[in-house]
């Protein structure tokens, strides 16, 4: 069973890798994820945050194999979501071309072309001036202090990783202990390929749970629609009279052995879903544990301004939304108990007011930009 799992997961692996790259409308608006996957089963689509190294890395590693990244096809195939700082992209624009010089075998030329067709269309591009240190609690702020004291530059990252709750995709350690605390293991953590891997893997285990168990629960629910409606427009024992007289049909016309073969095809598929819901939670569960450590939103409001509180819930829960962009309304409707306000007056202000916020519909909103639509103001 493991090994047929296993190759399961390798063919939609592969298939993903074809897929065409899914970038936003000509709205701006970011694909809605409404598939049987990481989005639906898993509870929403977990972002990540990229700092400007791993972005670097990630570009040159695609041009040395001429092959799309784990972490390009995983975005693409709906399974994470890909967020950066506006500095990451700055400096992607101004030191593209030397970093594509200082690595072998690549040229500028490759470089630009890799990013532009495969990185820029996945990143939701968030403003560094956007980034408050308003929306942390007061602990994740002294780490932010301490970072800001030693390098600036990585603190947008830090904070948009912090107030998202996200993966925060780094190699530069000062930033990674202020994301995660000054006991994080920093080897553990640039093993991050696996991690992308079992976020990956728990989407396609996820849509091969729906697949094989959404025929039977279509079936069901259709038999039970059926049922309820014979019995209110003619009678209560309708239904029950032709479902004996169906079994007792049945029965008569199949063999023992076809009944046996029946059974035992019953039994396969349940222990095959077994199993690959048990891999699907494994998976799903290790790469929900590579989020940094969140305050509870009761502490949060006791601590912070209750607009920056609101603020902090709405990016969290927006940027995982599989159904983003979303309407005020909708949004309040979904946001966990805070301890304030949050009624869709005040949700609707919110993304009024905060930059992090882009709308690329009338009263639909979600996190962040396409790289380079920034609102100017």
């Amino acid at each position: 069973m493991a090994r047929r799992v296993q190759e399961m997961l390798l063919a939609g692996h592969y298939r993903n890798a074809d897929e065409p790259i899914r970038g936003p409308n000509e709205h701006g608006a970011f694909p809605s994820w409404r598939h049987f996957g990481t989005g639906l089963i898993g509870g929403g689509a977990p972002p990540v945050v990229i700092d400007a190294n791993v972005l670097r890395n990630e570009i040159r590693r695609a041009c040395r194999t001429g092959q799309r990244t784990v972490l390009v096809t995983a975005t693409n195939a709906g399974a994470i979501r890909l967020f950066a700082a506006s500095h990451v992209v700055g400096e992607l624009d101004e030191h593209g071309e030397q970093w594509a010089r200082e690595s072998p075998s690549v040229s500028p030329a490759a470089f630009q072309a890799r990013w532009e067709a495969e990185y820029r269309p996945l990143v939701r591009e968030v403003r560094d001036k956007d980034l408050s240190p308003a929306l942390l609690d007061p602990a994740e702020r002294e780490r932010v202090d301490r970072l800001d004291a030693e390098d600036s530059d990585d603190v947008p990252s830090v904070i948009l990783a912090l107030a998202l709750g996200a993966f925060f995709l780094s190699e530069d350690g000062p930033a990674v202990r202020a994301v995660y605390g000054q006991d994080i293991d920093l080897e553990a953590h640039r093993d991050w390929l696996d991690v992308l891997k079992a976020g990956g893997d728990a989407d396609e285990l996820g849509k091969s749970i729906f697949v094989a168990a959404g025929a039977p629960l279509a079936g069901a629910a259709g038999l039970f629609s059926l049922t309820r409606w014979l019995a209110q427009r003619f009678s209560p024992w309708l239904p029950a009279s032709l479902g004996v007289g169906f079994f007792g049909l049945l029965r008569s016309r199949v063999s023992s052995e076809s009944w046996k073969s029946l059974r035992g095809a019953l039994s396969d598929l349940s222990e095959a879903l077994a199993h690959i819901h048990s891999q699907h939670r494994t998976a799903l569960e290790r790469f929900r544990q590579t989020a940094p450590p969140a305050p509870a939103w009761k502490e949060l409001a006791r601590t912070n301004d209750h607009k920056m509180v609101l603020a902090r819930a709405c990016l969290h829960t927006l940027a995982r939304s599989p159904s983003s962009p979303m309407s005020a309304g909708e949004l309040a409707g979904v946001l966990p108990d805070l301890g304030v306000g949050r009624s869709e007056k005040l949700v609707r202000e919110v993304l009024r007011s905060d930059g992090c916020f882009s709308e690329p519909y009338a009263g639909r909103w979600q996190v962040g930009c396409p790289v380079g639509g920034l609102r100017s103001v």
